[in-house]
């Protein structure tokens, strides 16, 4: 259990609903000049630039035992990628993912295969021509964050989620984002798929994104593109009220991705798998702000109540 786990993190949580409301809460937002002065003051340029490759965050991940959603292959150039086959070396559902990549362009998501066809979660069949083409774009860096002319594909089998996150959701993986200041967990949410964003955890594309209670691990407030809801538009679900399942694990992870990728302050995304639990999907060195939106809260407030003195 979450408790017994040997960490540095003393499991002391910065609960936002427990931090008393600011008399001016304008105040307590985090804007986006300070928070780039603290990525400038926390995060070297060396662990950026890992944090930004995926491959080379996980592993600096692995190596500091945190567990990361398994590799099945890494494709860094034509050469590879002429002698690959992925109708022999894929599995029947995986996901391909640009190593450099962000906001989620260029992942692409297989979730069945009959003979040497997979089938998207909307249905919409992969050739292995298909495949190749997406892997080519891929490694030309077309889905670069960084605009870097080569990039290189990740291959991981696709996560089989948590069955009380999986319910919540019409398709779709669910993943979880924590704001961490070194190893001190300070605000989270999860983002949930909609028919909307196409399955997709994007909440520029209509997912919803939904504050968590860093105490209690339960959603306080839901928001899709801006307006509040209480249930999921495709399910029905409630949300509000809802337990993030193995959620003390998620704040244990999330508090040491941080320094072993060398950053100060961090976003680390976090799915639950059905078997393998909390996985490391990846780690932010620039996470945005729009949490605080979600959350209702300030992150500047839970920055200062953890000891920041923004000097």
């Amino acid at each position: 259990m979450f408790m017994s786990l040997k960490r540095k993190w003393t499991g002391k949580k910065v609960d936002a609903q427990a931090i008393p409301v600011p008399t001016n809460p304008i105040d307590e937002i985090l804007g986006i000049n300070l928070r780039n002065s603290l990525i400038a003051k926390y995060n070297p340029r060396v662990a950026i630039e890992r944090a930004r490759d995926k491959v080379a965050a996980k592993v600096a991940l692995e190596a500091a035992g945190i567990s990361c959603t398994r590799t099945i292959a890494v494709i860094e150039d034509y050469g590879t990628l002429m002698r690959y086959k992925p109708s022999k070396e894929f599995p029947d559902a995986w996901a391909i993912k640009p190593a450099r990549g962000s906001q989620g362009d260029g992942i692409l998501l297989a979730v069945r295969r009959e003979g040497d066809v997979w089938y998207k979660g909307s249905g919409t069949p992969l050739t292995e021509e298909d495949v190749i083409n997406h892997l080519r774009k891929v490694v030309d860096g077309h889905f670069s964050g960084d605009a870097e002319p080569q990039d290189a594909a990740l291959i991981e089998p696709l996560i089989v989620a948590d069955p009380g996150l999986a319910n919540l959701v019409p398709e779709g993986l669910p993943d979880l984002r924590v704001i961490c200041l070194h190893d001190q967990p300070l605000m989270g949410m999860v983002r949930l798929p909609t028919n909307q964003s196409d399955g997709k955890a994007n909440l520029h594309q209509g997912a919803i994104g939904a504050g968590v209670s860093l105490e209690t691990g339960r959603i306080t407030n839901a928001l899709q593109k801006g307006k509040p809801i209480t249930h999921h538009p495709d399910t029905g679900s409630r949300l509000v009220g809802f337990e993030i399942p193995k959620w003390d694990e998620v704040l244990y992870m999330a508090s040491k991705c941080g320094p072993a990728v060398g950053l100060g302050y961090s976003g680390a995304d976090i799915v639950l798998d059905e078997n393998d639990g909390p996985l490391v999907l990846e780690v932010n060195a620039h996470p945005g702000i729009e949490i605080q939106n979600i959350n209702l809260l300030g992150l500047k407030a839970q920055m200062h109540h953890a000891g920041e003195d923004f000097r």
